[in-house]
């Protein structure tokens, strides 16, 4: 049996400080792509994420050892007070090889506070509302994301990285304080000491852990190449950044309109695994249509860009309300290693994505992920299913 610990109050200031966090993250998450390309001098950036995310990947390894030590809230007080660090040093200097390392190390760094959030979430959540405590939490971190981009090229036409790289420190300063104060009681220690290895076998036992991680790890590749390659592609068909603001504004909307009714649904009445099928049509659709669209219209870009979220928003809700419903908040080592589905799809994205751009046009990118969640709709056909609440009902009626 899992452990229900829900604790309203934890989890709407968790949902406070993630909406700040994930605010100011889409500051450097939609212009990073150009500011490695200007040190570069070339549109294929992928060696510089794949870096990043081999450390990423490997600093998830050791979390749960760390947890154990320092505990749960000190983590998210240590990957806070080195972002603050990163982006003031960031500031200072200016673009160069030693800024791309430093940006590089913020990367790392960021990941491990997002797993840290994850993990204090789920110790004040409880299975049964995954699906809504998941979905409202997803819509206020969705909800930064969504007003952040088209300030971020704002303030990086009249400010330059330096500007990014400020209001980026700015907000990690508050993030940190408002969780200094939120969680200064509730720094759990683990005690039970998992190896990566030891972990991995956990797993074995529950296959459909397994089969939601490549889900996730489909979602996550989708978003690193279309993070990464979206702004270059639309900037080479002659988009300013002004207007790719107001795309990228538009093309979030469904995160703040779908995730919360989304997750209400899969507790309520259907479960995940036919939400998650008709999430993953909708994106394999849209993307497939990205690489035929030559016109420069915002209209038109926002529109295609719009559908691939609606898809992608379903599968973002519904993969975390299935995970989060078959583990509970001690499973730190399993969060852990879930959360490495990002790097992974990272390291694998980067790899691909310099092989593709080698022999082929930027366009073939989108190709890839239409691959790739081809592949994450066959492996929902074979997802166990859960039932909604409604269905459970309906269930015991009958017995």
């Amino acid at each position: 049996m899992h452990k229900e610990n829900l604790n309203t109050k934890k989890v709407r200031l968790i949902s406070v400080v993630s909406f700040l966090i994930s605010f100011f993250d889409a500051f450097w998450i939609y212009t990073l792509s150009t500011y490695f390309s200007e040190i570069a001098g070339s549109d294929n950036v992928s060696f510089f994420y794949f870096l990043a995310f081999v450390g990423a990947l490997a600093s998830l390894f050791f979390l749960q050892s760390i947890i154990r030590y320092i505990g749960r809230a000190r983590l998210l007080y240590f990957s806070l007070g080195l972002s603050i660090l990163l982006s003031s040093l960031l500031t200072q200097l200016s673009p160069s090889w030693v800024t791309v390392f430093l940006a590089l190390l913020f990367i790392v760094i960021n990941n491990i506070a997002w797993v840290s959030l994850d993990i204090l979430l789920e110790g004040f959540s409880s299975d049964g509302m995954a699906g809504r405590i998941r979905g409202l939490h997803l819509t206020i971190v969705n909800a930064g994301f969504l007003i952040a981009p088209f300030l971020a090229t704002k303030v990086l036409d009249t400010y330059q990285f330096e500007g990014i790289f400020f209001v980026m420190s700015v907000g990690y300063i508050i993030a940190f304080l408002i969780a200094l104060l939120g969680f200064r009681n509730d720094n759990v220690v683990l005690h039970e000491g998992l190896k990566p290895l030891q972990t991995i076998k956990k797993m074995i036992r529950e296959i459909n852990i397994f089969r939601i991680y490549f889900i996730s790890f489909a979602m996550e590749f989708f978003y690193v190449m279309m993070i990464i390659y979206t702004p270059l592609h639309l900037i080479n068909l002659g988009f300013t950044w002004h207007e790719i603001g107001i795309i990228f504004t538009i093309m979030l909307i469904p995160f703040v309109l779908l995730q919360y009714p989304l997750g209400l649904l899969a507790d309520k009445r259907l479960g995940e695994k036919e939400l998650l099928l008709v999430s993953i049509m909708i994106v394999i659709v849209a993307t497939g249509y990205i690489p035929f669209i030559h016109a420069h219209s915002i209209w038109i870009w926002s529109a295609v860009l719009f559908m691939t979220r609606i898809g992608i928003a379903g599968i973002e809700v519904l993969r975390d309300a299935y995970f989060y419903k078959q583990i509970d908040g001690d499973d730190a080592d399993i969060i852990a290693f879930f959360r490495t589905s990002r790097p992974v799809a990272n390291i694998v994205g980067a790899g691909v994505a310099t092989f593709l751009l080698i022999f082929w046009s930027l366009s073939s990118v989108f190709f890839a992920i239409v691959v790739v969640m081809s592949l994450a709709l066959l492996t929902t056909l074979f997802l166990d299913d859960t039932k909604g609440e409604n269905e459970k009902n309906a269930y015991v009626k009958k017995i």
